[in-house]
Formats: C-alpha cells, sequence, structure tokens
C-alpha cells in the first residue's frame, strides 16, 4: 500500500500569504481609482433610474358573452344546442382592424405630436423639476410625404396663439382656430397650452402603420381557462392617453357586439313574421275542421289536433311580442 503526503509544505503557505499581502496591497495603492470608478458607475445608475422615462400600465376586464343559439328561434326548433364562452374569436376581434381601426378614429391616433426637450435628459429634467408638459389640441393636420418620405413639422409656440411652423422646404406663420395650408400641408390648431418658445414636433402615419404601432403596445388574454373573462392591457409613457385608448377599445368592442345581437334579432323577428301567416294559416283550417266536427258530431269537445294547433299560435304570438320587446330594448342602448 502508498501513503500519500497530503502535508502542504510551509513554503507553498508562505508563498500564499505573501500573493495575498500583494494583492491587498494593489488594491490600497489603486485605492483612489477603484473608489472613483465604483462612483461614476453608481452615479450613472442613479441618474439613469431618475432620468429615464418610466412605462405605465393599464388594463381592464371584458366578460364574453355566453354564446348560444337565439331564445325565441329555440322555441320553434331545439336543435340549437347553448355552447360555452369562447375566448379565442373574441382575442381576435379586439385585435382586429375593425376595432382598433375605430379607436385610431376617434383619438385620432394618426397624428403623432411630441413635445421637445433636451436630448437624453430633457424630458427626465422636466419631470424630475415637475415643469408640466405642454398641449397642443390639433382639430385637422395633414401632412403628405416628401420625396416618398414621411416628414416632420417643427411647431415653435408664440404669443397670444401665434406659432411658427417649419418644414424642410418652408416657414409659415399661423395662429390657433385658423386653417394654415402650406405645400400640400394642412392644419388647424384648436388650442395651445404651453410657454411661448415651446417647440414641438408634428408627424403623420397611416392607419396600417399606427395599427401596427398599436398592436405591439396592446395585449389581450384570458384571465383563466374557460372563465369567460378577458384581459385588456395597454403600455405607454402617457397614462391618460393608454387609458383613453384602453377605454376606447373597450367601448368600440361592446358596441360591436351589441350591433351583432341586434342584427340577429332582427332576423328572428323577421323569420318569425313570415312564419306566423303560415301559422294562422293552419289555426283557420283547424277551426273550420273543428266546426264541420261540431257539426256532424253536434259535440262541443276540442280534438287534440286543433288543441295542438291552438297552442302553437299562442305560444308563436307570446315569442313575436317577446322578440319586439327585445328589440325596442336594444335599440335604446344607440
Amino acid at each position: 500500500m502508498t501513503t500519500k503526503n497530503m502535508n502542504t509544505p510551509p513554503g507553498s503557505t508562505q508563498e500564499n500569504e505573501i500573493d495575498l499581502l500583494r494583492l491587498v496591497g494593489e488594491l490600497w495603492d489603486h485605492r483612489k481609482f477603484i473608489i472613483s470608478v465604483t462612483a461614476l458607475f453608481t452615479l450613472i445608475a442613479v441618474a439613469y433610474s431618475l432620468l429615464s422615462t418610466p412605462i405605465y400600465q393599464a388594463d381592464t376586464l371584458v366578460q364574453v358573452e355566453q354564446k348560444q343559439g337565439n331564445a325565441i328561434l329555440s322555441g320553434l326548433s331545439d336543435m340549437i344546442p347553448n355552447s360555452s364562452p369562447e375566448s379565442a374569436p373574441e382575442i381576435q376581434l379586439l385585435q382586429s382592424r375593425m376595432i382598433l381601426g375605430k379607436t385610431i378614429a376617434e383619438l385620432n391616433l394618426r397624428d403623432i405630436v411630441e413635445q421637445k426637450y433636451f436630448p437624453i435628459v430633457g424630458r427626465g429634467w422636466a419631470r424630475l423639476t415637475k415643469e408640466k408638459p405642454g398641449e397642443l389640441a390639433i382639430s385637422w393636420m395633414h401632412i403628405p410625404q416628401l420625396n416618398g418620405q414621411d416628414q416632420q413639422l417643427t411647431l415653435t409656440v408664440g404669443e397670444n396663439g401665434h406659432y411658427t411652423l417649419e418644414g424642410e422646404e418652408f416657414t409659415v406663420n399661423g395662429m390657433v382656430g385658423q386653417r394654415l395650408e402650406k405645400d400640400g400641408v394642412a392644419l388647424t390648431i384648436a388650442d395651445i397650452k404651453a410657454k411661448p418658445g415651446t417647440q414641438f414636433v408634428l408627424s403623420q402615419r397611416t392607419e396600417l402603420e399606427a395599427i401596427n404601432a398599436l398592436q405591439e403596445t396592446f395585449t389581450v388574454s384570458e384571465r383563466s381557462k374557460e372563465s369567460g373573462m378577458l384581459e385588456l392591457t395597454m403600455t405607454g409613457d402617457d397614462p391618460q392617453l393608454i387609458t383613453r385608448i384602453l377605454n376606447s377599445i373597450a367601448n368600440n368592442y361592446l358596441q360591436q357586439n351589441i350591433a351583432r345581437q341586434a342584427a340577429q334579432d332582427s332576423q328572428s323577428l323577421e323569420f318569425l313574421q313570415r312564419q306566423l301567416p303560415e301559422v294562422r294559416s293552419e289555426l283557420d283550417q283547424a277551426e273550420e275542421k273543428l266546426n264541420v266536427y261540431r257539426q256532424q258530431r253536434d259535440s262541443v269537445d276540442l280534438n287534440l289536433e286543433a288543441k295542438a294547433v291552438l297552442e302553437q299560435i299562442v305560444n308563436v304570438d307570446n315569442q313575436l311580442n317577446e322578440l319586439t320587446f327585445r328589440e325596442a330594448e336594444i335599440s335604446q342602448l344607440y
């Protein structure tokens, strides 16, 4: 058997101690540099956290109504079963161009208005000093492309409602409430709430570009499996704007559902109105048969067929009245 000596030689221990002392000495000799670098990066991190633009998130819940066969038609035919909520089609509908396009039109999201700040730190410094950002209300704006490229305009606020608009090839003065036209550019400013000298950058994008930009910050997900609750989430650096966008999307979705349900009820009403004369005709025929039967048998008892037809016409009348009331209730929602 071979035995190895596991003891560390005394010379090796001394070398390790010398290397450690040398390292400590090097750190001490360069302590000023190390402290300076550490302080610099700490300062940069603190400045970034204070000056960077915060991102806000807004969310809301939308309930998916249970899809089912029309209650009126199901009374005539039991072949249409109820179905559980289907979230996937509703999620696609909420993210569709039909819904988002209405929101873009309502809030003028094709128009981009950004206050001009000092590069990198200007916006953050204004937020730290609690400087109120300027507001520019535009009632109409059209900015054509220049040489096949989107162009940006710079608006400088003046005194007493005056402003100066600068493009790549023109400079023109305008006034709040008056339409300004120059080189294909059309602009009407409704109101300005900003100090003289404040600058805004104006640009305009296509509807498709606006929809794509909206879809990047707007998400829809099911709250939990088969819950029938959809969670709508919107992120952005303007909390008031993202809240208005989210409310507009939810309202447009609900209005679309109301219109769809009203169309279904209208079709059901038309169907019943077409079927009612036929049912009444069957009732008249049954009454004639009943009168003949009474004359022949001298009896006042109703036969089973006549009873069935009478019950059918009463049910149809009740369903027709119910559908009429329902259509009136839905029409009040518009």
